[in-house]
């Protein structure tokens, strides 16, 4: 009989909780390390630059104010905010007003583009400082799929790194089998205990899988784990080094069977997280060289807040930052301050609490309404459900909107996650008498058209793992839900994925890199959303273009990454357009992505070049 449920009353792993540090957080958060980690930083901010006062002409300007992308003659900026935006003669007065001969005129070259900074609306900053010293065997190289990711490739980079290390054990991550060419159902189950001990037989070898549901170990990482936790509770159906090997074959799934190999492994994780202030700098100045001037973190969890608030208070960041509060429990719940919307600027502001519902579609944990097409030997066929039940989720659910009267963003992948979530959303909503929420599903990932209407009904927003049609959405298509149709009507399942431009007729949707799951980039995030280019496949254009009924316009795409993405981060009362008053957040494009035909977008977009970031009137990035 297939199981067709699988329920945890602990939060199981997913792409947005990295279950290393998430293991480790107590550990890694310290006082003690937190002290370790900081102690270099300096003691006080550098002092800031002045911003400059310079009214814009030429080129395209486009300040997307109300979300409209039509282009303006001109803009004036000073003081760090927008002045005006609009004809040229009435920039200019308005620039002279306040500003006369103080100013500098700018006329853009005939094809520089000036628009918003663009707003990453689910990363993780942590998570990525934390993980960036490890080694990277990922299937991206920049923001594209690697040309060969083979699982020679994967052997080869390991023996390299091997080569070269004097660490005790070798730590990598972004492991991702449904991306290993040929793509096949078996790559889930070959990256093994056996394969691993090919690179090496003494040296313990450790990695992290792309969505984070799973750690790969070779024999000897899996004898160290025994020898060190035989004798705890997850140790008890082991009788010995060699039966855990064979039992587990090297693949260490969910928190359950992942804390003994993360506990074995502790000093070697503390001292590679001894890099993560200039791990997450160079973080900050990769989304400036991609025009990113606004992220949002979306799982904060109280632990990490001492050690974040060190970081910037010697920092000036080059982007706006805010995030959302982790809820893993209902006791996390309980603990909520009650809720204040953020109605100005301050580094680290929060609007919005963090569910996580589900797993990863990709990693066959997101929590479907049938078994996926992969046949493992797993009793959780269906994927993951995070709660023990649905009342326990509601429980939680209530208590953050109805008791403390915070909006939440609840991560949710498969259609059976989407469908319990939209339930617990709408039982809550019916009782809440307060204010508006901004209440969001991430990724969202298999969404048909009665979601979207309640949805709608239910004023809540969709933001996009865009990445999925991209990247993933030709693995989906062969493999993963091969042969398997929507409930509603008979088109294959893969069609409800990312369902961009069914769900902005009526919602306001953005469009994440939920880094490190998929590279920061925003113009990539909106060519793959213009497009829905299959970068796996190996069709050409149009072929290899998933759903194009769910193709969004160049307008629509840029409004998902800079005016909605703002206002589903409650940051639109100062960023997300180039509004009179707002910050003088913007970028430079070498040329106008609005005007890139759709049929030479695809893997074409995302390379327009960066000329320029701007923060509060700061120029924080140039192109060399």
């Amino acid at each position: 009989m297939i199981k067709t449920d699988h329920h945890h009353p602990h939060a199981c792993t997913c792409g947005c909780k990295n279950p290393i540090v998430e293991i480790l957080k107590h550990e890694l958060f310290s006082k003690e390390h937190i002290e370790k980690l900081t102690a270099h930083l300096p003691k006080s901010k550098p002092l800031a630059a002045s911003p400059e006062a310079i009214l814009y002409s030429g080129g395209t300007i486009r300040p997307m104010v109300n979300g409209d992308a039509r282009a303006v003659e001109a803009i004036g900026i000073a003081q760090g905010i927008i002045v005006a935006s609009g004809a040229y003669a009435q920039v200019k007065a308005a620039m002279d007003t306040k500003y006369k001969d103080a100013y500098q005129n700018i006329v853009l070259d005939k094809t520089h583009t000036l628009i918003p900074g663009m707003f990453e609306p689910h990363v993780h900053t942590v998570f990525s400082g934390m993980m960036a010293s490890w080694i990277d065997v990922s299937p991206f190289e920049g923001q594209d799929l690697r040309k060969v990711y083979t699982k020679h490739w994967i052997s080869a980079t390991l023996s390299s790194a091997l080569a070269t290390s004097s660490d005790s054990v070798l730590l990598a991550t972004g492991l991702d089998p449904a991306l290993i060419q040929p793509q096949s159902g078996k790559n889930f189950s070959e990256i093994d205990n056996v394969f691993l001990d090919n690179v090496s037989l003494d040296t313990p070898i450790i990695i992290m899988s792309a969505s984070g549901h799973t750690l790969y170990a070779n024999s000897a990482a899996l004898s160290a784990i025994y020898n060190a936790q035989k004798g705890q509770p997850a140790m008890h159906d082991y009788t010995s080094a060699e039966d855990y090997i064979d039992k587990t074959h090297g693949l260490l799934e969910e928190e359950t069977m992942m804390m003994p190999a993360v506990k074995t492994f502790e000093d070697a994780i503390k001292t590679k997280s001894h890099d993560i202030v200039e791990n997450m700098d160079e973080f900050f100045r990769q989304a400036n060289s991609r025009g990113v001037t606004s992220m949002y973190d979306a799982l904060i969890n109280h632990m990490y807040v001492p050690y974040l608030e060190k970081y910037l208070e010697a920092k000036r960041l080059p982007v706006r930052l805010g995030g959302a509060l982790y809820c893993e429990t209902l006791k996390d719940a309980q603990a909520l301050p009650p809720y204040r919307q953020p109605d100005y600027y301050l580094d680290l502001y929060l609007g919005h609490v963090k569910i996580v519902s589900d797993g990863s579609n990709q990693g066959l944990t997101g929590y479907q309404s049938e078994p996926y097409s992969v046949i493992l030997e797993k009793d959780h066929s269906c994927g993951i459900f995070n709660f023990k039940n649905t009342e326990a989720y509601q429980k939680v659910v209530d208590e953050v909107i109805l008791e403390k009267g915070w909006p939440i963003m609840i991560h949710a992948n498969g259609n059976r996650a989407i469908t319990d979530t939209i339930a617990a959303f709408r039982s809550a909503l019916a009782k809440y008498t307060g204010p508006q929420l901004r209440n969001r599903i991430e990724h969202c990932s298999l969404l048909e058209q009665s979601g979207i209407d309640e949805m709608e009904a239910l004023n809540i927003s969709p933001s996009f793992l865009i990445g999925h049609v991209g990247y993933w959405g030709d693995v989906f298509e062969k493999v993963i839900f091969e042969g398997q149709d929507l409930p509603e009507h008979h088109a294959p399942k893969v069609f409800s994925l990312d369902r961009c431009s069914s769900a902005a007729k009526k919602l306001r949707i953005s469009l994440h890199s939920d880094h490190t799951v998929t590279p920061l980039g925003p113009l990539r995030m909106m060519e793959q959303a213009i497009t829905r280019v299959m970068e796996a496949s190996d069709n050409t254009w149009p072929l290899n273009v998933l759903n194009t009924e769910e193709q969004l316009t160049h307008e629509q795409a840029l409004k998902a990454v800079t005016y909605d993405a703002a206002w589903q981060c409650y940051a639109d009362g100062w960023a997300g357009s180039l509004e009179d008053g707002k910050f003088a957040d913007f970028v430079i494009l070498e040329q106008d992505p609005i005007l890139m035909p759709r049929q030479d977008c695809g893997m074409n977009m995302r390379n327009i070049r960066v000329l320029e970031t701007w923060v509060g009137g700061i120029k924080v990035y140039t192109a060399s």
